[in-house]
């Protein structure tokens, strides 16, 4: 592609026929900047390379929209996808941003995040605009808010999951920003803004910052890779404002990782947002930029959807789930439809709040198309679904060789992200991630499949819906977790049925659960249910040494040994609160993931037992065996809960 030249501000030079012209003031002024609710006290003495930051960055994020890969025909993302720019930015201190070690990280990251081409010529602004211009105070100086994190906060799942995780297991007081976009959206922002600061008084603070292009600036390009440089610059100055060294952004791993998980969206076509690689590259340009070191961390790094959507009704905060925003459509949005049901966003998010058992928290009505038997009128919205689906039933069934056989190239950019950990340890992870999210997905369809299996036989469902889509016409279903093809799908509908009201009543007849412990991670497997995280497994597999010396002293279930808050509390060296929280936690993982298996509440006390003044044991109807034992799936995948160990600090 002939290279770009992007004048910014009073730049000048002789310019080709394809030279875009960028203002934020003066008389040629085509964008607006603004940070909202700033106080007086932040911006007391803002070091020059802060606002020629937030600038620069500005620049390039207007320019990616102004400049076309070709539309929609570079479905191939031929040589017209990947453009190349040369940007001139008058700057109040060229000779930093002309440093090398400025300058090349800038262009690494900005490569990596939008697959393009970037060069930078910085020189010297001669008439700056003040700070003052970007910003609009706040109607009061929260001068004593003193922010612990400062949070990315898109107004969508993750980010308000994050927010919440921060403000209630941490305790944190957060600053969170925001870019204003959309009105559209910006109003979900304000209200989810209102609602926080409602439950967490003293703790909340948001900065929304606006920047729009004016309307003699046309958008030629909408998918915006370079918005996450914006995103973080903003943040990387809030940050700075606040004295603060770091800023967290919040995104379920499968997104943040970005394998290929549908065949529509690939490289640059897919969010790097925050993809491990691009923290790094922001992690070192910001230091380099600001010369101090900046942290830029992903907690979310190993959940899925599902966990994300858990952990906002866990802690209470369910009735935000409606107000949030996920769709990439911004454009379609209305008030009756918040979501268009089929951008891969949308297909992430409704999966995710099906297999969290959450849709009483997520109103169907928001969905233009709904996800499982809404028709699909356009042929890129088909294959987006069908191959989104697909494609996780695959990771389902693969094995590890075939797994990084596959995803490789891919997965090899992960593993020299977290410094703490082992690539070994990562690889596993990688993978243990995205077969939980594939394992939410064949729950969510085996579920839907049950529900609608008189309107899959009469065929009274939309052709172009994915559940349609997803079991083949021909009689041979295409969903391949049951690990059967039948030869009609009749048979095959019956045959779901009748094996979850089986197991379901099998299970409610007090047919215990068969555990087994992976000697390699220590994590407990639970069959055909879930396999625990780190400290869960931790706390069975106390209870299990105690139950081990009754069932070797061939006592009666009725007589088997309870253990006692304070003596679990001294082995796992944590308080007795925490115990108990422990204990609640780890029934609610396994009575969710029996639910969603069977479709119905499991008996009381399924895994651990408790008895008042005596404490807790295990239910002695279990049975541990041996890993080898456990389904061979259960041993590649891990189908309900995270690792609950924290992610490490890259």
């Amino acid at each position: 592609m002939p290279e770009r030249l992007v004048l910014c501000g009073e730049a000048k030079r002789s310019g080709a026929n394809s030279t875009l012209r960028l203002a934020l003031s003066g008389r040629a002024q085509n964008i607006t900047l603004k940070l909202d609710d700033i106080t007086k006290k932040m911006v007391k003495n803002v070091p020059n390379v802060l606002v020629d930051l937030i600038e620069i960055a500005t620049y390039v994020f207007c320019a990616d929209q102004a400049t076309t890969r070709g539309g929609a025909v570079q479905v191939g993302m031929g040589a017209g996808w990947r453009r190349s720019f040369r940007f001139v930015i008058p700057v109040r201190n060229p000779n930093h941003w002309n440093n090398r070690d400025v300058l090349e990280p800038l262009c690494a990251t900005l490569s990596f995040l939008s697959d393009d081409e970037y060069v930078f010529e910085f020189e010297t602004a001669a008439n700056p605009a003040p700070f003052q211009e970007y910003l609009k105070f706040g109607d009061s100086d929260a001068t004593a808010f003193n922010a612990d994190e400062v949070v990315l906060f898109s107004g969508g799942l993750d980010s308000l999951s994050g927010a919440i995780e921060e403000l209630t297991t941490n305790g944190k007081r957060i600053a969170l920003v925001s870019h204003r976009s959309s009105s559209k959206i910006y109003d979900h922002q304000k209200h989810l803004v209102t609602e926080l600061i409602a439950r967490f008084p003293g703790k909340v603070m948001h900065v929304p910052v606006l920047m729009t292009r004016q309307k003699k600036l046309p958008v030629h390009e909408y998918t915006q890779r370079s918005r996450s440089f914006l995103y973080a610059a903003i943040a990387c100055v809030v940050a700075r404002l606040l004295g603060k060294s770091s800023i967290r952004f919040f995104e379920n791993g499968v997104v943040s990782i970005n394998l290929p998980i549908s065949e529509q969206v690939v490289g640059a076509r897919a969010t790097r947002t925050t993809h491990p690689s691009v923290l790094d590259h922001f992690r070192q340009f910001f230091s380099a930029a600001v010369g101090k070191p900046v942290d830029v961390d992903n907690p979310f790094i190993w959940k899925t959807k599902g966990d994300v959507i858990r952990s906002i009704v866990d802690r209470g905060c369910g009735a935000l789930i409606k107000d949030t925003v996920s769709c990439t459509r911004v454009y379609d949005i209305t008030k009756l439809h918040t979501h268009c049901g089929c951008c891969s966003q949308c297909l992430d998010r409704r999966f995710g709040v099906l297999a969290a058992n959450a849709d009483h928290h997520d109103p169907v009505d928001m969905y233009k198309v709904e996800l499982l038997t809404g028709q699909r009128d356009e042929a890129n919205d088909r294959t987006m679904a069908e191959s989104y689906v697909r494609t996780a039933l695959d990771l389902l069934q693969i094995g590890d060789l075939a797994f990084f056989g596959r995803f490789g190239g891919e997965t090899a950019r992960v593993l020299k992200c977290f410094s703490s950990l082992s690539p070994d340890e990562v690889g596993r992870r990688v993978l243990d991630l995205h077969q939980r999210h594939a394992q939410g997905i064949a729950d969510v369809l085996q579920a839907a499949v049950a529900m609608h299996s008189a309107e899959l036989v009469s065929k009274t469902l939309p052709p172009s819906s994915l559940l349609v889509m997803t079991v083949s016409t021909t009689g041979a279903p295409a969903l391949a977790f049951m690990g059967k093809r039948v030869d009609s799908l009749q048979t095959w509908v019956n045959e779901v049925e009748d094996e979850r009201a089986s197991a379901a009543t099998k299970k409610a007849e007090g047919d215990g659960l068969q555990l087994a412990v992976d000697a390699k991670t220590k994590q407990v497997v639970v069959r055909d249910l879930l396999r625990l995280g780190d400290a869960d497994s931790r706390l069975v597999r106390e209870l299990h040494a105690v139950f081990q010396q009754d069932l070797s002293a061939g006592r009666t279930p009725e007589n088997y040994q309870y253990v006692t808050s304070h003596k679990l509390a001294e082995s796992l060296q944590i308080d007795e609160p925490t115990v108990r929280q422990r204990v609640t936690r780890c029934r609610t993982s396994v009575r969710d993931a029996y639910k969603r298996k069977f479709g119905q509440d499991p008996p009381k006390y399924l895994l651990i037992e408790n008895k008042a003044s005596q404490g807790y044991r295990l239910n002695p109807r279990i049975r541990f065996v041996a890993i080898g034992e456990i389904d061979s799936t259960a041993t590649s995948h891990r189908p309900a809960q995270p690792v609950t160990t924290p992610p490490e600090r890259r």
